[in-house]
């Protein structure tokens, strides 16, 4: 009898171990009445071993699906068989979709064929009945701008008011609090306001007010406000961004021994922004100068440029700092090849960046080379705004910066030969001896004292270290020519330490305006002398170009960038002095991850 229940267990558990391990797609829903304009969630679990596909969410026929989310979960399985551990670890995955039903009916959710573990699986089918859901006077929704009439880019004040009904029913009634936690605040689109109302501590201002409803009578109303600056976008009257304050207001409450409120009763209701009062207006297309970029209201521009001592060739970094009431995000970059002269004088990198906005500033930043020793200042660079004042164009200047450009070095090909050798001195005058060899020496009598010569003493220490001198020589001049002709390598290997002593002076200095040094000449000078990559400081383009090359890992070059990056800003926000100590930090972890990753490879 034993034996028989043995066996059957066995043959139980080897039938229940594949339906544990085995993958699986379902459908999960809420309840199969929903309401028009109302979101419902609907996910799609799948429970997989090895891999899976995303499921695709079918179209529907008077409904709208978009993915919300998708979070992952493990389940181990484990049974024992006769001492063998049998089962495994699946991960199950669920998407979760919000579906907004369009009309009015019924809508059908068909079966979603998912790929689990190389198999197709489907998940069951779902009906749901649509009904209308009738919001009356509980919830109305308005959108208000400071202003009537606004231009495209101009900034506009506005206001978001939800007016709420408040709950009440014989000696129950619910405060604002209460009824602010009734949005559903999964189903409802902020808009625009999203940022202020997914704070911790949302900035949400709360008033009550009397509003004539339905019936005629005046009704207590809560009314959540918020504020906030926008910069429309497009022409007509203004878009909320989609607003949609979703509801489930409560029709019967209890409160439990704490005070805390259950709704036992609710139904859903939403209110979205019927019209506001603010009409956009276009820019207007006539008058438009050359190089406008989309600035609106009142802007001012200051350029900087680093070094102002060049020779012809060499980089510049140009800084151009907008100041203004514009998006600055959305602000480009002045175009300089619209400016008279420009391209003549100038040779303009393509890498432009999209600038860094620090508060009411953003600063954009490329680089220059002149093409000629003749070249006196970078001249002053427009900036076309918008005046909604005047309603016309106006253009602001940054001043000139001086420059002082010189020639290009050039070597001849006897230059570079004699570079290594040392300075040969040679008389203007020769001088005649009329006196022959006896000129050289004053004491005759001493010269001609003794002519024996002396072998052993002398011929001895010639023999021997004559070879050892001629040795020495030798190798004393192949190191020499060795070393002249490996410049660049000696240049390679003190690359790294001469860095790091010119981060340490920075690090001393803490930011002593007689210290001319920055932590991105540092960074940039570093690369150019560690990786041999010609002769002049690069831009930051040519920097993150050399690193790709010489096979330094992405993640440390997307670090230098980052880093060159953030030294840049400093120099464009005018702190280029007062930054550099706490610059030099990352300069230094920056170019140490280099170092290490070059070293490994030798």
């Amino acid at each position: 009898m034993i034996k028989r229940l043995a066996i059957i267990l066995v043959l139980l558990t080897g039938l229940a171990t594949p339906a544990l391990q085995a993958g699986e797609a379902k459908l999960l829903t809420e309840s199969s009445q929903v309401y028009l304009g109302v979101p419902f969630a609907v996910a799609v679990d799948v429970s997989a071993n090895k891999r899976h596909e995303a499921p695709e969410f079918p179209e529907l026929d008077g409904a709208t699906a978009e993915l919300i989310n998708t979070s992952t979960s493990s389940r181990t399985s484990r049974i024992i068989i006769n001492g063998r551990q049998v089962g495994g670890t699946d991960e199950t995955t669920r998407y979760l979709f919000h579906v907004t039903p369009t009309r009015e009916g019924i809508i059908q959710i068909p079966r979603i064929e998912v790929e689990v573990d190389g198999e197709w699986m489907s998940t069951r089918s779902a009906n749901f009945r649509v009904t209308k859901s009738v919001k009356g006077d509980l919830l109305f929704v308005e959108l208000t701008g400071a202003q009537e009439k606004v231009y495209v880019g101009e900034s506009l004040d506005v206001t978001l008011r939800v007016w709420l009904k408040g709950f009440q029913h014989g000696r129950s009634n619910l405060n604002y609090r209460e009824m602010w936690q009734t949005i559903d605040q999964n189903a409802t689109d902020w808009g625009v306001f999203d940022e202020q109302v997914s704070r911790q501590n949302p900035d949400v201002k709360v008033a009550q007010s009397q509003r004539v409803g339905d019936d005629g009578k005046k009704h207590d109303y809560h009314i959540y406000e918020i504020n906030r600056k926008i910069w429309p976008t497009r022409a007509g009257r203004l878009d909320a961004g989609g607003v949609r304050v979703v509801v489930n207001y409560p029709l019967k409450v209890s409160r439990d021994v704490f005070g805390s409120v259950r709704s036992s009763q609710s139904k859903p209701i939403f209110a979205t922004v019927d019209e506001t009062n603010v009409e956009v207006l276009d820019i207007p297309t006539r008058g438009r100068p050359p190089g406008y970029s989309g600035a609106v209201g009142g802007h001012r521009i200051v350029a900087t440029a680093t070094p102002n001592h060049v020779r012809v060739g060499d980089p510049i970094t140009l800084n151009i700092t907008v100041e203004g009431a514009s998006q600055l995000e959305h602000l480009r970059a002045p175009l300089l090849s619209e400016v008279p002269g420009f391209n003549e004088q100038f040779q303009i990198s393509d890498d432009t960046l999209p600038g860094v906005v620090k508060g009411t500033h953003k600063t954009f930043s490329l680089s220059l080379r002149a093409l000629s020793d003749k070249v006196q200042e970078i001249p002053g660079i427009p900036l076309p705004y918008f005046d909604t004042d005047s309603e016309t164009f106006k253009t602001v200047y940054s001043d000139p910066i001086p420059l002082e450009v010189a020639p290009a070095q050039k070597m001849s090909t006897m230059d570079i030969v004699q570079s290594g050798e040392p300075t040969m001195q040679h008389e203007a005058t020769l001088t005649r001896l009329d006196e022959g060899i006896e000129a050289n020496r004053s004491n005759i009598d001493r010269l001609l004292a003794n002519q024996r010569l002396t072998l052993i003493g002398f011929a001895t220490p010639v023999v021997v270290g004559s070879p050892l001198v001629f040795m020495a020589c030798l190798l004393m001049r192949r190191r020499s020519e060795h070393r002249r002709s490996n410049s660049g390598l000696i240049t390679q290997r003190a690359a790294f330490k001469t860095a790091q002593d010119r981060l340490d002076e920075l690090v001393r200095s803490r930011g002593d305006g007689a210290i001319q040094d920055t932590a991105l000449n540092v960074i940039l000078v570093y690369i150019r002398d560690r990786l041999q990559v010609g002769a002049e400081v690069l831009t930051r383009s040519e920097a993150v170009e050399a690193l790709a090359q010489a096979k330094v890992s992405e993640d440390t070059t997307d670090a230098v960038d980052r880093v060159i990056s953030e030294c840049e800003a400093a120099e464009f926000g005018g702190e280029m002095q007062a930054e550099q100590s706490k610059l030099a930090t990352g300069a230094r972890e920056v170019i140490e991850q280099v170092e290490r990753q070059l070293c490994k490879r030798k």
